[in-house]
């Protein structure tokens, strides 16, 4: 019986019902369709005190900890601020230092898909590739596609669907290679717990 792969999807906006936090939704239910478990965590759920190496973990980011380690894959979306991700979505990521199970530090292996949303193609373009640094640094796999959303290519429906069919494809293609190396990183995780 092969393992259930676990893809989480962290949203970087705080505003209600917003399009990060919409996209995340969407890409979940794309993820959960491939027979893939999926957690989303809305902005709202990471408002997390500053990170502090050393410092103690509050109990609200413990969960959300225990759900980063068992993740076999990852997606960030994150609005553009002034070209770069937001101070919440890198704030929770910053946390992710404190998984360092030997076997499985940080998010090695896991693949990382990563979605930027802004007005314009320069914020949008510069803030992927911090997304994609951010994913490096800590030790994972961002997939070989990633998205920018800009201009019209970031209207977005009330269902969290782009409302142009190339948007919604290049989100699948993202999201297929996100789901792909999920089950492999899942395989080697259930045999890591059977040795």
């Amino acid at each position: 019986m092969s393992a259930v792969p676990e893809v989480v999807l962290l949203s970087g906006s705080l505003t209600s019902g917003s399009k990060s936090d919409r996209v995340a939704t969407w890409c979940a239910a794309r993820c959960v369709g491939e027979g893939v478990r999926a957690r989303v965590f809305r902005g709202v759920e990471l408002q997390f005190p500053f990170y502090r190496p050393a410092a103690d973990v509050p109990p609200s980011v413990r969960e959300y900890l225990d759900v980063m380690e068992r993740a076999d894959g990852v997606v960030l979306v994150s609005p553009s601020y002034h070209g770069a991700v937001t101070g919440l979505l890198k704030n929770a990521l910053d946390y992710v230092n404190e998984l360092a199970d030997p076997d499985r530090p940080l998010l090695d292996g896991r693949p990382i898909g990563c979605v930027a949303l802004a007005q314009g193609e320069q914020g949008a373009t510069t803030t992927l590739a911090m997304l994609r640094t951010i994913g490096h640094a800590l030790r994972g796999w961002p997939t070989p596609l990633g998205v920018t959303l800009s201009g019209d290519r970031a209207l977005i429906d009330e269902t969290g669907s782009p409302a142009e069919e190339p948007a919604r494809a290049r989100l699948q293609v993202m999201l297929s290679q996100v789901i792909s190396l999920s089950r492999t990183h899942a395989r080697r995780r259930a045999a890591l717990q059977r040795a």
